[in-house]
């Protein structure tokens, strides 16, 4: 089994993916581990408005159509989960994943991000039983029944346009008055006779009968009044935190475990570079995430070349 390579890619999402094409094209020997289902977050988007060449498309069917771009082209895809990235005395990098253990040249860290938790002590335990975070993937057990969406940004808004065609009512909850996400999301779920719209106000508890989400209990954050929603399902939307613990590279990630990057991709190492949601990118997108794999990838080439 082949354990060294010239590089390896964390991530097959679309910086990962995106990457991989010119790496292929360029015949440098290289991988990709992914320890989930190729295509990243854009799996669990309801819908995608702003994907270059689709007026709109369900994320699992964009997702597909990127990887399907990988797989034409016969690159190799490693499914594993990388537990630990070190640097060798000699400069090179060592993964050591679930099971097995491999050395690269150069590492592209396109590993993406995770949903932030609310941080309530039942909030593991309720999770399949009542609380979810990704409303495409779960939203058909809550048919005909009452949900609530906690969040501001665009993912909050349009899992609660998704779930509204499912559901009987959705409460979409939020800390400010004002929305983070586009006007266009925010407009469309107002316009919605079973969305209602609770600002401003945090939930103070995840409310369980027999082990499953029956309430939610929020709080004013003006006036400090409280009030408890009786609800079916939960959908805590509030961001997402990067998937870095892996990395023990000193040098490589900031307080908040993003990992910044130069113009080419490059880290604060040599020899590590980076792209996608990951990075500390004020704007997340797609075919920006994709762009930054592409960049690195050039990048790597040429790294690999002074090598």
């Amino acid at each position: 089994m082949k354990t060294k390579y010239d590089v390896l890619i964390i991530g097959c999402g679309p910086a990962g993916m995106g990457a991989s094409l010119i790496l292929k094209e360029n015949n440098i020997d290289f991988a990709i581990i992914e320890k989930s289902t190729p295509g990243g977050k854009v799996n669990i988007a309801p819908r995608v408005d702003n994907y270059p060449g689709f007026k709109q498309i369900p994320g699992p069917d964009l997702a597909i159509a990127l990887f399907q771009r990988v797989m034409d082209k016969g690159i190799e895809l490693i499914s594993d989960e990388v537990l630990s990235l070190t640097q060798n005395e000699d400069k090179t990098f060592h993964l050591k994943c679930s099971y097995n253990e491999y050395d690269a040249k150069a590492v592209l860290i396109a590993s993406g991000t995770r949903e932030r938790k609310l941080g309530f002590d039942n909030e593991d335990k309720l999770l399949g039983h009542g609380l979810s975070y990704c409303a495409l993937c779960d939203g058909h057990f809550f048919k005909d029944q009452v949900v609530a969406c906690i969040g501001g940004g665009n993912v909050a808004l349009k899992d609660a346009i998704y779930l509204s065609k499912i559901c009987k009512k959705v409460y979409l909850i939020h800390r400010r008055n004002e929305f983070r996400g586009e006007p266009r999301y925010v407009n469309e779920a107002k316009g919605l006779e079973n969305v209602e719209i609770i600002t401003p106000y945090i939930p103070l508890e995840i409310l369980e009968e027999n082990d499953h989400v029956c309430g939610l209990l929020i709080q004013n954050r003006e006036d400090d009044s409280k009030k408890t929603l009786t609800i079916d399902g939960v959908f805590p939307l509030i961001g997402q935190d990067a998937n870095s613990e892996f990395v023990n590279v000193e040098g490589v990630k900031n307080e908040w475990g993003n990992i910044p990057f130069n113009k080419d991709m490059s880290t604060g190492v040599k020899g590590l570079f980076t792209g996608g949601d990951v990075t500390p990118r004020e704007v997340r997108q797609i075919y920006l995430a994709e762009h930054d794999g592409k960049v690195a990838a050039k990048s790597i080439i040429e790294f690999l070349k002074e090598e």
